[in-house]
């Protein structure tokens, strides 16, 4: 028996990729570390640019709306084009941005307000997988 084969199906399937997009690189890599600590793979983008340019990939978006070039809005208006857009939380520090409602028009399935709980991210982030 090949170890592969030894494996149950279950432990055989690969983990759901979250794609983060910020240009912030402290909070990409603080993200980074959470999503592998709940069991996730994560995939991070200093823009939105760099995030289409990679193919779109991740079974779910975590998104800043405040960065330069194409804002995380602007991110959301091109990608709901598509005719299956990633399912999409937008993570912000600024609650009273106009960028917010224009976010959620395009198609964003809500926002947290940075800092959150850790806690609260990984329950939103199963929310997004099973959306997927």
């Amino acid at each position: 028996m090949t170890a592969m084969s030894a494996l149950s199906p279950s432990s055989r399937t690969v983990a759901p990729c979250i794609a983060v997009v910020d240009d912030d690189d402290a909070v990409r890599a603080a993200l980074n570390m959470l999503i592998h600590s709940f069991g996730w793979r994560s995939r991070s983008y200093a823009s939105a640019r760099d995030y289409l340019e990679a193919g779109e990939p991740g079974n779910c978006l975590l998104l800043d709306l405040n960065m330069p070039g194409m804002n995380g809005a602007e991110l959301l208006e091109y990608l709901r084009q598509r005719p299956s857009p990633v399912p999409t939380l937008i993570l912000t520090g600024e609650r009273d941005t106009p960028l917010l409602p224009r976010a959620l028009q395009a198609g964003a399935r809500g926002y947290l307000l940075k800092p959150f709980q850790d806690e609260v991210l990984k329950t939103r982030i199963e929310a997004l997988l099973a959306d997927a």
